[in-house]
């Protein structure tokens, strides 16, 4: 009995690992084909990176967006086959600080449905950054 929990366990683990990789991918994927959208989307975020980071200015908005996709899809694909699972999750959880504060900051809205919706989407991306330290913390525990 104790085989068959130990083995449902890592079932899930691997499913979960499998739902959470193809967030990223398919995201990532998309924005990839698709850059202008979350390029712009995103310049006001990184009009205030770069103040902070000079050597950003060495890349348009949609190259740093497409750098960023370019992570979502090649750690997603790390996580989802189970290469280097903890650092694959890490390396998405550290992309999706960055994501999220461009694509969704509801704070900056007024009152009303854009805000509500911005606000969903931050915390559904908040959720799966807890997916993500989830799978850091227990490659940690594991032997």
């Amino acid at each position: 009995m104790p085989d068959l929990v130990h083995r449902s366990h890592d079932i899930g683990r691997v499913v979960s690992r499998i739902a959470l990789a193809a967030v990223f991918v398919s995201g990532g994927r998309h924005v990839w084909q698709h850059p202008e959208g979350p390029a712009q989307g995103a310049q006001t975020f990184l009009k205030r990176c770069r103040r902070a980071v000079p050597v950003l200015d060495h890349f348009s908005d949609e190259q740093l967006v497409r750098i960023n996709a370019a992570v979502h899809v090649t750690a997603g694909i790390g996580l989802g086959t189970g290469l280097a699972p903890a650092a694959s999750a890490a390396a998405l959880a550290g992309s999706l600080v960055p994501t999220t504060l461009a694509a969704f900051p509801f704070w900056t809205q007024p009152e009303g449905p854009q805000r509500t919706h911005q606000q969903g989407d931050f915390l559904k991306n908040l959720a799966l950054a807890g997916g993500l330290l989830s799978v850091v913390a227990q490659a940690k525990r594991r032997p």
